[in-house]
């Protein structure tokens, strides 16, 4: 397996920390470097953020990790994560998309219920994707790989027709949400979660008492309890990770099996990365 880190560094900060040639620079006020983990950068990254964090600023304006595996590796995994990464916006919320807070948690405000069908404004959803999600989380499927899924006796999920936003019934949109029927799967260690790559947030500040909320962001590749997990095709953890703030919404890791994995490989569904799961 080999992990690499894009960052999108100041422009201001990575002339000032980085040598000219590291990196493209993007629009001119901001720089895309790739890195690997083990990359010497890395360190100069995190001494340079660390710096501008005392200063109350940041070093770097987003980062995103990509891990990428050996045929061998992907066929030797029992589970993989499915990771939808075709973002958009408008949230369901701002759509009419309704949801029970009172069934959320007290102290972070994940897990609460949604009521009814997902609204949203369809014109909206990245064109030539298979999956794509809200900034809120909210996971829609296209009607192709809805179909792929149900012929092929996909099991663990229910595929709901997505409302267009202003629409007065469930006509046709091309577009269903995914809805995951068990979320028991347990995250356990050495599952990485924190708020970026150099700060696993020892605070706590994003972590929940009551264990609902893991973190911010995952860092690492997911661990979880075989012994939770069960036989269907699609799961989702029992625990969250991001934040509730705004629109913005806790998300559960989803799990899916091989058969899943290879349907997603074989038709070239885009929209989506597949990372390795470990059970222990």
């Amino acid at each position: 397996m080999r992990e690499t880190i894009e960052f999108r560094i100041f422009e201001e900060h990575a002339s000032r920390w980085l040598e000219q040639h590291d990196g493209v620079t993007l629009g001119g006020s901001v720089r895309k470097l790739v890195v690997g983990k083990t990359d010497p950068r890395m360190q100069v990254i995190a001494e340079a953020e660390l710096a501008l964090k005392r200063q109350g600023r940041t070093f770097f304006a987003s980062w995103r990790e990509r891990r990428t595996y050996t045929r061998a590796e992907l066929d030797a995994a029992l589970r993989f994560r499915l990771k939808v990464t075709a973002v958009f916006e408008p949230a369901g919320e701002l759509c009419g998309t309704k949801y029970d807070e009172t069934t959320a948690c007290k102290r972070c405000g994940a897990g609460a219920k949604q009521i009814g069908p997902l609204i949203l404004d369809v014109k909206r959803i990245p064109r030539g994707k298979s999956f794509a999600k809200t900034i809120a989380g909210e996971i829609v499927v296209a009607q192709h790989a809805v179909d792929l899924f149900k012929e092929h006796g996909v099991t663990g999920a229910r595929f709901h027709p997505v409302r267009a936003q202003g629409a007065k019934d469930l006509q046709p949109t091309g577009w269903c949400q995914l809805v995951v029927v068990s979320t028991n799967a347990e995250i356990a260690p050495p599952t990485r979660v924190g708020i970026d790559p150099f700060d696993e947030d020892p605070g706590g500040a994003y972590r929940c008492p009551s264990g609902d909320l893991l973190g911010l962001n995952l860092l690492s590749e997911v661990s979880v309890r075989s012994s939770t997990v069960g036989e269907d095709d699609i799961v989702g953890s029992r625990e969250f990770f991001r934040d509730r703030r705004g629109l913005l919404r806790p998300e559960r890791a989803i799990l899916i099996s091989p058969k899943v994995r290879r349907l997603i490989d074989s038709r070239k569904l885009k929209g989506c990365e597949i990372e390795v799961v470990h059970l222990v």
